[in-house]
């Protein structure tokens, strides 16, 4: 068992508390049903003796395997699916039935994968450029001087599972999993690990990465086995626990109990991030194949640092958004995750990740992919919802994509889609004002007025969003005692302006007048005003 917030089986899925669910949209659920000439099944399509059947309004599962002599696997309750086993040709003769809306076999699922918060300020030598170089290139930054983000909004991770990892200390809104196929949400692939830190690392805690979400929490499902029965099976859980969105950075062949899934998820009103994909073809992958205009599916490509498509990167007609998902290609740089201290995904040595390890001991991986565009778009819609919590996913989706930065004059294209996330210009969106850094200074406190002696004047620092000044400003102070300046030294640290100078033996009784002052690049200079009378 996992040493997490509560962690809990799917089975028995209380509900989690502080969680605003999304409002609902004005989306039907749409169930799939495939026309009889279109379920003609040959039996070696079920060569392995599973099945996964939509079944048709008030038909009984356990009825329906009883009469064609087959096994119930399971019940996919709020999916109207079942699992069923037995032998190959009578699984597909279930296509043929009246009283079935679809049969398919179980696929494999695959991980969308090719092989204050120092990372976001600390340049790797070798790009020049800070680790999380991603977090500054879509405004993330700038974005939480409007939005701090809410633990109350929730993001749904469908993937490897999770692991404990400084990073992600206090994020963790719960993890989950099918007791029927395995006994945790251990995750030891490492994959879904990075991908909750990419969406929800601590910011602000002075340690390692910062999240795209701000303050919002991820819910984990441990997609165990990769198939499409426990990813269809985990959308449902995830979206009936209230979460707002879900990341599914996961691909597979098409499949009707995922695509009910989905339109179960985006009915409730869940934005669905999803990502394109790895293959470099002009054919997104499914699920994010499912998007379309203005039903709250995001697909997700992955861009460069130059901002263009990457080139495994898959696109077409349904791609929504880029975002990046590697730095210039080779495999020694891409984007920056938490893993945790066994991830096979990135230990193997064979793949196109490199794993680092930070002064404390903490694991990291650059990572390239599409896995790891989708959870940074994920974030971001986050944040956008935190700024505006009344909007529908759709409106939600709508405002990343025209919000989206591209060629100037320029629209969709199946190539970038609707261009590269923007998490600045949509938070300005939705909120009405401006990004901008701002400073600002409160609390002076003045210690020794003596002439003669050392006086200390401090005040506190924070920036616009509320979390205190680090780096990224520079302290000054100015002080005149009878009209002559006073030498001084200025300070900065872990948010506190400090000015440390000696009053001249000859100043008693004397009026002492002077500013504490801090300046950023990005931001207007703001001052403390200080006046006292020097004491004999």
């Amino acid at each position: 068992m996992l040493a997490l917030a509560a962690p809990t089986s799917a089975s028995a899925l209380p509900p989690l508390p502080s969680i605003l669910p999304p409002p609902p949209p004005d989306i039907a659920m749409r169930w799939v049903h495939r026309a009889p000439a279109a379920r003609t099944l040959a039996s070696a399509t079920f060569a392995k003796g599973r099945a996964v059947v939509g079944l048709a309004a008030h038909v009984s599962a356990a009825s329906l395997a009883r009469q064609r002599g087959l096994r119930l696997v399971r019940a996919l309750p709020g999916l109207r699916a079942v699992e069923l086993a037995g032998p190959p040709s009578a699984l597909a003769a279930l296509a043929s039935g009246s009283n079935v809306r679809y049969a398919e076999p179980v696929e494999p699922v695959t991980l969308a994968h090719t092989r204050d918060d120092p990372l976001t300020y600390e340049d790797d030598p070798t790009t020049g450029v800070p680790w999380e170089w991603s977090f500054h290139a879509l405004g993330v930054d700038q974005a939480l001087n409007l939005s701090n983000g809410d633990p109350s909004i929730v993001v749904g991770v469908l993937d490897s599972g999770i692991s404990s990892v400084p990073d992600l200390r206090g994020k963790i809104a719960g993890a989950l999993w099918d007791p029927a196929t395995t006994t945790s949400a251990a995750d030891v692939s490492g994959h879904g690990t990075l991908i909750s830190s990419i969406i929800a690392a601590r910011n602000d805690d002075g340690f390692g990465l910062a999240g795209f979400c701000g303050a919002c929490r991820v819910l984990v499902w441990k997609t165990y086995p990769l198939n499409t029965v426990e990813l269809a099976n985990g959308i449902r859980k995830l979206t009936d626990a209230h979460v707002r969105l879900l990341n599914i950075s996961l691909v597979s062949q098409q499949s009707d109990v995922v695509t009910d899934a989905i339109d179960y998820a985006l009915a409730a009103g869940v934005l669905v991030v999803a990502a394109s994909g790895n293959d470099g073809d002009a054919s997104v992958s499914f699920p994010a194949s499912l998007a379309q205009q203005g039903n709250g599916l995001l697909a997700v490509g992955a861009s460069n640092a130059a901002g263009k498509r990457a080139s495994f990167s898959n696109y077409g007609p349904q791609l929504s958004l880029l975002a990046p998902g590697t730095f210039r290609g080779s495999c020694a740089n891409g984007i920056i995750g938490a893993i945790p201290s066994i991830a096979i995904s990135f230990d193997t040595g064979i793949g196109c990740d490199a794993t680092l390890l930070d002064v404390h001991g903490s694991r990291y991986a650059y990572a390239n992919g599409t896995s790891f565009a989708a959870p940074q778009v994920a974030g971001i819609a986050a944040l956008v919802w935190a700024a505006s919590p009344t909007l529908t996913n759709l409106q939600v989706a709508d405002v990343l994509e025209q919000t989206a930065r591209r060629a100037s004059g320029s629209g969709w294209t199946p190539e970038t889609g609707w261009g590269i996330a923007d998490a600045n210009a949509a938070v300005e969106k939705v909120t009405g004002r401006s990004s901008a850094d701002t400073l600002r200074l409160s609390g002076l406190h003045v210690a020794g007025r003596r002439a003669g002696g050392v006086v200390r004047a401090t005040v506190g620092a924070v920036w616009g969003d509320g979390s205190e000044v680090d780096v990224g400003a520079t302290p000054a102070c100015a002080i005149r005692v009878r009209g002559r300046a006073v030498a001084t030294t200025a300070s900065l640290v872990s948010g506190v302006v400090g000015c440390t100078f000696t009053l001249p033996p000859e100043s008693s009784g004397a009026t002492v007048r002077g500013t504490v002052s801090l300046r950023a690049p990005t931001a207007h200079t703001v001052a403390a005003a200080l006046s006292f009378r020097a004491r004999g």
